[in-house]
């Protein structure tokens, strides 16, 4: 298959269009069904997170793959700090649909976030790319204690403009802080709009400037973001200093081609290795839904 506008140049794939796969390119270890059932959740948690008139809520449809990857990768002692909108790390990584759903329409620590400690996910901050200094914070008490913790950042390309992310950047490569940052690039086919905050060069090249190891992969390939994830959380883990991985999505609000997006990516390669069934499509659709619903349902019965 061709390429197509919607087909970021410079980005790392190793699953095709159709769902085909380079040998030897699946991460070791990884069951791909759980990681499919994975992004489907997050597809239906966006869905209802959309009903649930959360104020100014944007769909991250499109944008599962880091989300998902990032939770999956992160062993029990990380911490993960996400932006605003990365409500679906925190299903992934075991936070109970009601405390979810509580959460988020209570609005604790602000319209839609959602945080906990046990489960190690910070809470989000006001001031954009704020927390990403918290995080090189967190790596570096993780780095003095040596206790193997690492910790993960979530941000959106506009933060990287800000100084705040170059300060991150340049801190955690001299301190060689175990510090994982996720940023997720989006591809404008025809041209950002000014809002955007995009400089026109790639984070990764950025990045690389500023001597942190980096990858840029295509977010639309649910295998290559899983694998660059885990390549640099292993360096972070052997203390050989901090990454950013740079993960090109496509939002699905603006109609790509089927193939931009990660959820039918993968379900392409199940179903042409035979791991794919409508039945098992319906039954993993149906299970979150089902959950979703009735702690969206207590949940809002309960504030009102």
């Amino acid at each position: 298959m061709d390429t197509t506008p919607w087909d970021p140049e410079g980005a790392t794939t190793v699953l095709d269009a159709e769902g085909r796969v380079e040998p030897g390119a699946i991460p070791a270890g990884l069951d791909l069904r759980i990681y499919y059932k994975a992004l489907v959740a997050a597809r239906c948690l966006d869905v209802r997170l959309g009903r649930a008139g959360v104020p100014m809520y944007a769909s991250f449809a499109g944008e599962e793959a880091p989300l998902v990857a990032t939770a999956m990768q992160a062993r029990e002692q990380d911490w993960i700090y996400p932006g605003l909108r990365d409500v679906a790390v925190a299903l992934v990584r075991g936070m109970s649909f009601e405390e979810l759903a509580r959460q988020v329409v209570g609005g604790e620590g602000g319209p839609g976030r959602v945080a906990s400690a046990s489960l190690r996910i910070a809470t989000g901050t006001d001031a954009i790319a704020m927390h990403l200094a918290l995080a090189a914070g967190q790596a570096h008490g993780q780095k003095l204690a040596a206790d193997g913790g690492i910790t993960f950042a979530l941000v959106g390309e506009g933060a990287t403009t800000t100084g705040v992310f170059h300060e991150t950047l340049a801190v955690a490569a001299a301190c060689d802080l175990p510090l994982v940052i996720v940023c997720r690039s989006q591809l404008w086919p025809s041209g950002a709009p000014a809002e955007a905050g995009v400089l026109g060069d790639s984070v990764a090249d950025r990045a690389r400037t500023c001597g942190v190891w980096e990858r840029r992969v295509d977010g639309a390939d649910p295998l290559a973001v899983y694998g660059a994830i885990g390549q640099a959380a292993a360096r972070a883990r052997d203390r050989r200093g901090p990454s950013l991985v740079e993960v090109v999505v496509t939002q699905l609000l603006h109609d790509p081609p089927a193939h931009r997006d990660p959820v039918e990516r993968l379900r392409r390669h199940l179903d042409t290795t035979g791991q794919w069934t409508a039945t098992f499509q319906d039954v993993a659709e149906a299970e979150v839904r089902g959950k979703l619903e009735r702690a969206f349902a207590a949940a809002q019965a309960g504030v009102a």
